[in-house]
């Protein structure tokens, strides 16, 4: 497979999954009442809305900038869990398609980290020669 179509591909998952992270999280924010009043209908504390307003809106900027790349990807990922064991617990797989994608994409973030056009690249730890196994 050509690497540059992959980077590519790996690139526009990351800054569309994150632009999708950064849309729910500040939609959270701007009802934090009603998202407390949600969160307390369906048995979570009122308090953790923020908590998972902030890890959505925080978490989508580093996915789309490249930074933390799975740590932002491996939150989410918590996160997305966090939906389908409570708010969409029980609901039929049509209802729950667009949460399970967004559950594995943030796995592939977390697992494969920001790679092209990402912050993390100029941080992160060079490869050493001759170790250029590809898959």
């Amino acid at each position: 497979m050509n690497q540059t179509l992959a980077n590519i591909g790996l690139l526009l998952v990351r800054i569309f999954t994150g632009v999708i992270f950064i849309v729910h999280g500040s939609q959270k924010f701007q009802g934090l009442d009603g998202t407390s009043g949600f969160f307390q209908s369906i048995g979570l504390p009122g308090w953790l809305a923020p908590v998972v307003a902030a890890v959505e809106l925080v978490g989508g900027i580093a996915l789309v900038l490249g930074i933390g790349t799975r740590i932002a990807g491996a939150a989410l990922t918590i996160v997305m869990i966090g939906v389908l064991l409570t708010a969409k617990k029980g609901q039929p797989f049509g209802e729950i398609e667009f949460d399970l994608l967004l559950l594995f994409t943030n796995l592939q973030q977390a697992l494969v980290g920001g790679r092209f056009l990402a912050v993390d690249q100029f941080f992160g730890r060079k490869k050493p020669e001759g170790n250029n196994i590809q898959g």
